[in-house]
């Protein structure tokens, strides 16, 4: 079996390594496996293909910025990655996310269509079915048809025209043509959406993302972790990722009013990935301890274990890797109940509060670091993350389904 996936990225973000676990996995049992993506660093791994230019990239940006239609320029950089799937000879096509302004949809839906390529498609957010938005929010217009969009400003933003309805009305056209698709999600709460939406007619269903739990996210020794890192055996440690902090969808300004809200107490707060062009948001909490983004996977697997809780402030998620990872370490989580969360955090590997709500958001916490909040301990965290949340769990659930993917049409 050959199996071609799509994404913006690779190894990076949520998607990105998801992407790249499935695709490593599939070659080491020796199926064919490749991957295209659109954004982020060269690789020279095998099997991997980088889409278009930097110049492409910056003119859909563009486009999309001031014009308000992303998916729809990319010509000669889709044109050329229609030609490696060609010659690749796929017998499922596994579709992640095509936004991120490096696909041109059109090009690449009227080629899988005309050839009937079998497509099994992980919605990692909402834009396949919106008009525009990765996150509806409140909005439910994308369930009839897109238009007067609330959330034009967010990603992928447009700064003045709204083009919704009509890019609602093309993804339609495109994406469901055929009936050899399989809709998968990683959230019983994305595959209810996925329900509600034009792709309805699919056969839709959740297979959670998992994590390395073997190699990588497991729980390492927490006191040494902290003497490695200069921390004390009873500091009280909260972790978080500012990775995106321009984006309001993160919530990465909770965790910065948390620390000041705790600033008179013994609590220390990380936060990794964080852009010292924001320093002067944190210069008087000396109760923050910043960490540069890294893709030194053990080195966030030791912070994690090292940690007394993870925040996870989204105000719209699916269902989040980095909590996963987090669990997988034995960490438990604290986020707001959006998306997919709540499912992440059952069995008392975690607790939500409502979106937004700070002073929830902070109790929470202190829950945990007193004691009082009755969670598991953190290798019944870690056991029940690698029972549920393994790689290899969730490559094998994907193999099943690109079997009967493949069964449903052929090219």
């Amino acid at each position: 079996m050959r199996i071609f996936q799509i994404n913006s990225h690779y190894n990076q973000s949520g998607a990105g390594k998801i992407v790249a676990c499935i695709h490593r996995e599939l070659k080491r049992h020796g199926y064919g496996s490749m991957v295209a993506y659109g954004r982020g660093k060269v690789t020279n791994e095998d099997g991997i293909y980088r889409i278009g230019s930097k110049f492409e990239l910056a003119f859909e940006g563009f486009n999309t910025r001031f014009i308000g239609i992303n998916g729809f320029t990319s010509w000669n950089a889709t044109k050329k990655l229609v030609m490696e799937i060609d010659k690749f000879c796929p017998d499922v096509i596994h579709l992640h996310g095509l936004h991120g302004y490096y696909l041109n949809y059109k090009i690449l839906f009227d080629y899988i269509n005309r050839k009937n390529i079998p497509c099994v498609w992980t919605f990692h957010d909402c834009h396949a079915f919106s008009g525009n938005c990765g996150y509806h929010y409140e909005c439910d217009k994308w369930k009839t048809s897109c238009y007067e969009c609330q959330h034009l400003r967010e990603y992928p933003t447009s700064y003045w025209l709204d083009h919704t309805n009509w890019m609602w009305e093309q993804k339609k056209n495109l994406f469901t043509q055929t009936d050899n698709k399989i809709i998968v999600s990683p959230s019983e709460w994305m595959t209810d959406d996925a329900k509600q939406s034009f792709f309805g007619k699919y056969n839709c269903i959740t297979v959670n993302n998992g994590v390395d739990t073997e190699n990588v996210f497991y729980k390492r020794d927490k006191n040494e972790c902290r003497k490695k890192y200069g921390f004390s055996v009873n500091d009280k440690i909260i972790l978080g990722i500012a990775f995106g902090f321009d984006d309001p969808r993160k919530g990465v300004k909770y965790i910065i009013q948390m620390a000041h809200d705790f600033k008179d107490q013994n609590i220390k707060f990380i936060l990794i990935g964080w852009n010292k062009k924001n320093n002067y948001l944190i210069d008087k909490l000396s109760n923050i301890l910043t960490i540069p983004f890294t893709n030194n996977q053990d080195e966030l697997a030791e912070y994690y274990s090292l940690a007394d809780a993870f925040l996870l402030p989204s105000l719209a998620e699916n269902y989040a890797t980095v909590a996963i990872e987090s669990m997988a370490c034995g960490t438990p989580v604290v986020g707001f109940d959006v998306g997919g969360v709540a499912e992440q955090l059952t069995g008392r590997k975690g607790i939500t509060v409502p979106a937004a709500d700070q002073l929830k958001f902070n109790a929470a916490v202190l829950s945990i670091l007193d004691g009082t909040a009755q969670l598991c301990n953190d290798t019944e965290i870690e056991d029940y993350t690698k029972g549920n949340n393994s790689i290899l769990g969730m490559v094998e659930k994907y193999l099943e389904i690109y079997y009967k993917a493949s069964h449903i049409g052929g090219n």
